[in-house]
């Protein structure tokens, strides 16, 4: 069992470095919901860590688990490639379960200077360019995972996945009154 989650770490994070993709993963029912499940404890630990700073309930991270599984089932039916699912949707779960710990405390550090935003108090520069790196970087990661995915061009990547996360907002907006945090 631990080889197994060694190797699908090594998987992932080679996803993460752009050296694989989707289809390098194993197609499993179970680890699909095995990493489900460990992406929502991550969340949930988040949530714990940051309890009084951000208002972030259960139900949100339950919606944010939904969607994505909802939007990209969708997708594969509609371009005839359902095959493709269950790992391309190891692979978004597990690359988030990878960068909530590096997106957590850069948030958590950034949200003083942005509740309310005081231009006479901004952001450090170097914590600012280093998240907007990192977010960056997150954005590149799902567009590879998305072209390898579909066999799309970069430019319908790239469409699909601000649909995506257009979709995510108005669900988010229909549903709470506000804009999604990422966790």
């Amino acid at each position: 069992m631990l080889v197994n989650l060694r190797a699908l770490l090594a998987r992932l994070i080679d996803i993460v470095l752009l050296r694989g993709g989707p289809e390098n993963l194993p197609a499993s029912p179970g680890l699909l919901v095995f990493v489900i499940a460990m992406n929502i404890v991550t969340g949930l630990a988040v949530v714990a860590l940051t309890a009084g700073i951000t208002e972030f309930p259960a139900m949100q991270l339950f919606v944010m688990t939904l969607v994505p599984l909802l939007w990209y089932q969708i997708a594969f039916s509609m371009a005839m490639k359902r095959e493709r699912f269950v790992q391309t949707m190891i692979a978004y779960f597990g690359v988030n379960m990878l960068f909530t710990p590096l997106l957590t405390p850069l948030a958590y550090a950034l949200l003083p200077y942005l509740n309310p935003p005081d231009p006479n108090n901004p952001a450090p520069a170097a914590l600012s360019l280093l998240s907007l790196l990192i977010v960056v970087w997150v954005f590149v990661v799902w567009l590879r995972v998305v072209r390898s995915a579909f066999e799309w061009p970069y430019f319908g990547a790239i469409l699909f996945v601000f649909a995506e996360y257009l979709v995510t907002f108005y669900i988010f907006l229909a549903l709470f009154g506000g804009s999604p945090a990422k966790v």
